[in-house]
């Protein structure tokens, strides 16, 4: 099943981990989207600023698409004594509520209005854009490209496999790995081989595709994926 989105439950107590920014980027950098989604803090002198800090935190990972507080007043929470929210039980505003607004203006503004429309129309290319890095499918068969996202010693590979003109019933997707990089997990299609040359066949839900039509998989290694280049087939 896709994952389009991580969700961190932020029940926190008097400190923050020195790496939480840190781990919502890791996950951001598999390709989904992050959201915090159950914050509270224990009542203390370091509330405000572990509220202002994961905000900002979030404001600093572009992916990061949302903070959800984990309820609003201190006598709702299920956190009973912990006064762990931005209102105290009368509802008014605490020092907390300032840390989290104060974060949130400094952070850069969304635009709320499109760009103007150019004045003057682009000039004419002088030369031919360059050919693509993979061919589009031909009559029959299929074409695979590659997204890598890395990381020191490891990275995750997403594969976009194209049907031809004629479908495909099953479809096999070749890469060289580079020396010393090697596959651990896959995802969405079967791997042969976990270095140098790795073959990865379709699995039972995703072989069978109409012309045009795209179908994705992935792998996670270690080491390095560079200059990858995939070749398809089909059946």
């Amino acid at each position: 099943v896709p994952i389009d989105c991580v969700g961190f439950q932020s029940h926190l107590g008097t400190t923050l981990a020195g790496d939480y920014q840190a781990n919502l980027q890791r996950f951001a950098d598999l390709g989904v989207d992050v959201q915090i989604t159950e914050l509270d803090v224990m009542t203390g002198s370091n509330q405000a600023n572990i509220f202002g800090a994961v905000t900002r935190a979030c404001l600093a990972v572009t992916r990061c698409t949302g903070i959800t507080v984990w309820g609003v007043r201190d006598c709702d929470s299920w956190r009973g004594s912990d006064n762990a929210l931005l209102f105290d039980c009368n509802g008014n505003k605490k020092s907390a509520y300032d840390a989290v607004l104060n974060a949130l203006n400094s952070g850069t503004p969304i635009p709320t209005t499109s760009p103007p429309n150019p004045t003057t129309p682009p000039p004419n290319p002088t030369t031919p854009p360059p050919n693509p890095t993979t061919p589009p499918p031909g009559p029959s068969g299929c074409s695979a490209s590659v997204t890598v996202n890395s990381w020191t010693g490891g990275f995750v590979v997403n594969v976009k496999v194209t049907a031809g003109s004629s479908g495909t019933r099953g479809w096999n997707v070749a890469l060289t790995l580079p020396a010393g990089a090697s596959v651990t997990n896959t995802w969405s299609a079967t791997a042969s081989g976990s270095s140098g040359l790795v073959r990865f066949a379709n699995v039972d839900y995703n072989g069978q595709l109409a012309a045009g039509q795209v179908t994705e998989f992935g792998f996670q290694g270690t080491g390095t994926a560079s200059g990858l280049a995939p070749t398809c087939t089909a059946s």
